[in-house]
């Protein structure tokens, strides 16, 4: 005669494995989760965007001294200004632009924090 079924032996093999890979997911979930946190936390792209943002100031920089020297002057407004860098600048980081102050020739980016990045 052949019992079919399955012995105590079989039922708790199957639940050790199963326990085991629960264990073992559980763990790289919660290790996932503190990847994403810590990420996010960090904000590497932000940085980054803000890093060429900065560059891209230094060149605007760089282009209105060399107007300054070619003219004696510093351009009288932000829209002069433009005009004399011959093509708008474009931004990293969403929203930002930069104010100029035609007394100095100076700029300044609206954003400079990597957090509002």
């Amino acid at each position: 005669m052949t019992e079919r079924g399955f012995g105590l032996v079989e039922i708790l093999i199957v639940l050790v494995v199963v326990a085991v890979a629960g264990a073992l997911l559980y763990q790289y979930l919660g290790t996932t989760t503190q990847t994403v946190e810590r990420f996010q936390q960090e904000r590497p792209l932000a940085g980054a965007r803000l890093a060429a943002d900065q560059a891209t100031a230094l060149t605007i920089r760089t282009q209105l001294q060399a107007y300054h020297v070619q003219h004696g002057a510093w351009p009288a407004d932000k829209a002069a200004a433009l005009a004399a860098l011959g093509s708008a600048p474009r931004f990293q980081c969403a929203g930002n632009d930069f104010d100029y102050d035609p007394a100095s020739g100076q700029i300044r980016l609206l954003i400079e924090d990597s957090t509002r990045c």
